[in-house]
């Protein structure tokens, strides 16, 4: 499965769920999450790596990442299906 073909099944799922679901890009940065998704007020940033394990982060993805973790918010690096669906379950379920 391609980093594409992910993609395609997490903006489908995400829909399924009323999640919003955005690609994003970074103006004027690098290795910066490619997937905004939010439902009922939290927001999530996610980077898509193949699901075969063959996709990895670079130095500048993990400084990126960090960066926004260090200041707050959650962003996540997701390489399977699995992970999607538990994402998406994870984002949907009320906090108590």
């Amino acid at each position: 499965m391609s980093e594409g073909s992910l993609q395609t099944y997490f903006k489908r799922k995400a829909k399924q769920e009323r999640v919003y679901w955005r690609k994003i890009k970074f103006e004027g940065q690098r290795g910066c999450p490619d997937c905004l998704i939010a439902f009922s007020g939290r927001i999530v940033l996610v980077e898509l790596k193949r699901p075969d394990k063959k996709g990895r982060l670079s130095e500048i993805q993990k400084r990126q990442i960090k960066r926004l973790t260090d200041v707050g918010i959650e962003a996540l690096v997701i390489d399977s299906k699995d992970e999607i669906d538990a994402i998406l379950k994870a984002i949907t379920t009320p906090r108590h």
